[in-house]
């Protein structure tokens, strides 16, 4: 693996250049390289680093590259010119800012920032080696538990497939536990809590059932699906709205 914080930045701009026919000795891609960490602000490498990342593509990644010897130099390309390390087209300015961004998601979402965050972050943080536990940007005095991510995960896999749900909760408190069939429809964030709002079949009511009083689910796929009257969404904005006025 290459030993420097910005490995991936180098890594990119060698794998870019591999593709090209004429293929580079280690010189120029190290000036293409240096220019380029120059432009974004990191340290240059020098020639064993970039030497190192040849290597790394050789053995670590698994890629066939040609080496042709011309007088004193040895020039590198792919082999096969569709080869690459990396899917993506963004350049290493532009993964920084999709970090920064969401970073920005989490904010604006604590649970559902969180999971996206957390899913994303180990993707950036292995291409950028950044811990973004290390260096943190957003706080929050509650963060979501693991049993509300979970339960979020899977409701709104219910609600995208447009599957009924067998559901048991607390309706309140101090109330018994019950079991009712729900057709799930939206998630709701009010005041810091989540609730699940959708469709008692059962007792054929509107249903709002927090998260946290939620101890079992599951999907109930042999029954069919009974789209939303409960919940309008003009009418839920424009009482929701002017609740909060």
């Amino acid at each position: 693996m290459a030993n420097t914080k910005h490995s991936v930045a180098r890594e990119i701009i060698i794998s870019r250049l591999l593709h090209e026919d004429c293929g580079h000795s280690l010189y120029e891609l190290l000036d293409e390289v240096n220019n380029a960490l120059r432009f974004e602000g990191f340290r240059e490498v020098t020639v064993n680093t970039i030497r190192n990342d040849i290597e790394n593509f050789k053995y670590l990644y698994k890629q066939d590259l040609v080496k042709e010897r011309r007088g004193r130099c040895d020039y590198y390309r792919f082999k096969d010119p569709d080869a690459t390390l990396y899917n993506n087209v963004l350049t290493f300015e532009e993964i920084q800012h999709l970090h920064a961004a969401l970073m920005a998601i989490r904010f604006c979402d604590p649970l559902q920032g969180t999971m996206t965050f957390k899913h994303l972050s180990r993707r950036l943080s292995h291409m950028l080696e950044l811990d973004p536990a290390s260096d943190p940007i957003v706080l929050y005095n509650n963060l979501p538990s693991k049993s509300d991510c979970n339960r979020f995960r899977t409701i709104y896999r219910y609600i995208r497939e447009k599957t009924p749900a067998c559901i048991t909760y607390f309706p309140e408190n101090d109330m018994p536990q019950r079991e009712s069939i729900i057709h799930p429809y939206y998630i709701l964030n009010d005041e810091a809590k989540y609730f699940l709002l959708g469709h008692n079949s059962d007792e054929n009511t509107p249903a709002k059932i927090p998260f946290s009083n939620i101890t079992r689910m599951y999907a109930v796929r042999d029954m069919p699906y009974i789209p939303n009257k409960d919940f309008p969404l003009q009418d839920f904005y424009t009482k929701h709205f002017s609740r909060k006025q």
